[in-house]
């Protein structure tokens, strides 16, 4: 068997503490991780303690790091872009991204062309779309024909600290976000709902593209504070409904699901920082209903892909010119909502 391929890890927060590395360390004939890099050296340093790895306060000293074979980008979303471009150039074999991989059109434009050029294979993070349980029920979907007139993804989840808590302890963890302005002129309502469109409806942009290719038009958007939105999308006889409330004093719930007069396939994934298995679909029709899972969930199963992908071959999932039309669907989508959601006085 070959040696694990090396990981070096850009961003130490909770994604990294409570997904990422307790994932990782469920497949160490696979991987290993060499760096992790935050800007919070005392983070930095007790993250890569947790994994027997080496913590650096700067991107550079990783991504320019002959050893490290993958990059792990799990900073702010606006490092995203210049990272990835900085780890092709260097010549990594492959970077997994967290979602978005990029925050605007430009940005992902010219990230494509270095990827072109370098040929560094990059598999954006939606774990939704990696989950074996979601997969199975799209496969038996797809295997009876026929396409979906109503969409639905609902995510209604408490603060992420309630999971990330449950899942490790968290090193320094992060301040909350700052309370919004007393007053809320009509950009910052805008600006806000891009943001958590971007945040939390890019989860399920690849899902929703696969049933609802094309966007159509924003026939209604509100937001809800703080990160919450109630989007209504058509296109012709579709019709895809978005749904999102955070934080809440409720159970976590991530849903999607797509139906038509004759069936309806519904998932429910698990929370987010939690390994629990895959999600549980339901595919129902006249004949009854059947159910998918997998020990696996989402962010297993593409740590496992990427690896097959660098060491056997075998073809990316998701082509990197798909990932940026996935990221293109969710700037249309978040841009469209903003020009007509309903502006609270």
């Amino acid at each position: 068997m070959s040696a694990p391929l090396t990981i070096g890890i850009l961003g130490a927060g909770p994604v990294t503490q409570a997904i990422h590395l307790p994932t990782l360390a469920q497949m160490p004939e696979l991987w290993r991780i060499g760096k992790v890099m935050d800007v919070n050296a005392e983070v930095a340093d007790i993250v890569a303690s947790r994994c027997g790895a080496q913590g650096v306060t700067d991107a550079a000293s990783v991504i320019e790091d002959p050893s490290i074979d993958v990059v792990a980008i799990c900073s702010p979303h606006h490092f995203h872009a210049e990272q990835l471009i900085a780890a092709a150039r260097a010549g990594k074999r492959a970077a997994l991204v967290e979602k978005p991989l990029a925050v605007s059109r430009e940005q992902a434009e010219e990230v494509g062309r270095v990827v072109a050029e370098t040929r560094m294979t990059v598999l954006v993070g939606t774990m939704h779309w990696y989950d074996p349980g979601f997969r199975a029920g799209l496969a038996a979907w797809e295997a009876e024909g026929g396409s979906a007139t109503r969409i639905r993804s609902a995510i209604f989840v408490p603060p992420n600290a309630q999971f990330v808590n449950a899942a490790t302890e968290e090193a320094f963890p992060s301040p909350p976000p700052p309370a919004p302005p007393a007053e809320q002129p009509p950009e910052f309502q805008r600006e806000r709902l891009r943001a958590t469109v971007l945040g939390l409806a890019i989860h399920h942009a690849p899902l929703l593209r696969r049933f609802y290719p094309q966007l159509g038009t924003v026939v209604e958007a509100r937001r809800h504070p703080p990160f919450g939105y109630s989007i209504l999308v058509r296109n012709g006889d579709q019709i895809a409904e978005l749904l999102a409330v955070m934080p809440g004093q409720w159970p976590p719930s991530w849903s999607f699901e797509a139906s038509n007069a004759d069936r309806r396939l519904h998932v429910d994934f698990g929370p987010s920082y939690i390994s629990a298995g895959s999600g549980r679909a339901t595919l129902s029709d006249a004949q009854g209903s059947r159910g998918f899972s997998h020990a696996d969930n989402g962010y297993a199963a593409q740590w496992r892909h990427l690896h097959a992908v660098v060491t056997r071959g075998v073809p990316l999932d998701t082509p990197f010119d798909v990932a940026v039309e996935d990221l293109a669907f969710a700037l249309d989508l978040a841009d469209a909502a903003a020009q007509v959601m309903e502006i609270v006085e």
